[in-house]
């Protein structure tokens, strides 16, 4: 009998090694549990890789532009530009804020046609922002409420809207008069100021706050036009 209590206990014992060492093989697979907000996550992660390729595809218009002699479109392209990294910023802050890398995204190879074809392009591009890309990431981003990544989305949306109007007015005659109309834009461009905090793109200061963000407005920068 004792022989009996005493392999009793001998295999208990080997089932708690048995069931311990069980637990411990799984308590990283516990620890290692998915990310929070893991569809904020996919989205800004979309959204800061989309915002960056279109950075470098305006830098290279306003490079195109610059190279043909139309100063105003160089500096319209160049400002566009500062206003997307700023986006671009935005999305990799949040990112940042819920512990995920943010690797470089590497420089695409823009293929830039004449100033008056990238004109076009670049107003498709922001067409296809506005009306399908930001849309889009609201809606992933509304199951989590993730209020802050819905609201750089909100914000990058509206300035989207804005270098949209910008373009359309140069498009509205450029098909059959696109020289006048460059020349009239070099003529009358003016400034152009970026607010830092959302991106808003404007020919001059606002007098008090911004009209995306409605932070002050000592937040805005002049954009240098391109040398």
């Amino acid at each position: 009998m004792r022989d009996t209590i005493r392999q009793q206990a001998v295999r208990s014992r080997a089932r708690r090694r048995l069931v311990g060492g069980a637990l411990l093989s799984l308590a990283p697979l516990r620890l290692a549990r998915a990310a929070p907000y893991p569809a904020t996550i996919a989205a800004m992660q979309t959204a800061h890789e989309a915002e960056m390729n279109v950075y470098y595809r305006y830098t290279e218009f306003s490079r195109t532009a610059a190279q043909e002699g139309y100063r105003g479109i160089a500096y319209l392209f160049t400002a566009f530009a500062a206003a997307e990294l700023i986006h671009a910023g935005n999305f990799a802050r949040i990112l940042a804020r819920l512990n995920v890398e943010v690797p470089p995204v590497p420089r695409p190879a823009v293929q830039a046609g004449t100033t008056r074809e990238n004109l076009i392009a670049a107003a498709a591009s922001e067409m296809a922002s506005i009306d399908s890309l930001y849309p889009g990431l609201l809606e992933r981003l509304r199951a989590e409420d993730h209020a802050d990544a819905m609201t750089t989305v909100r914000y990058a949306w509206a300035t989207e809207k804005q270098h949209r109007d910008k373009i359309a007015q140069i498009q509205r005659w450029s098909p059959s008069f696109f020289e006048q109309v460059a020349k009239h834009i070099d003529a009358k461009t003016g400034q152009f100021f970026i607010c830092q905090l959302c991106g808003c793109t404007l020919n001059k200061l606002p007098a008090e706050t911004c009209p995306v963000c409605a932070n002050a407005a000592k937040h805005f920068r002049r954009i240098e036009p391109p040398a």
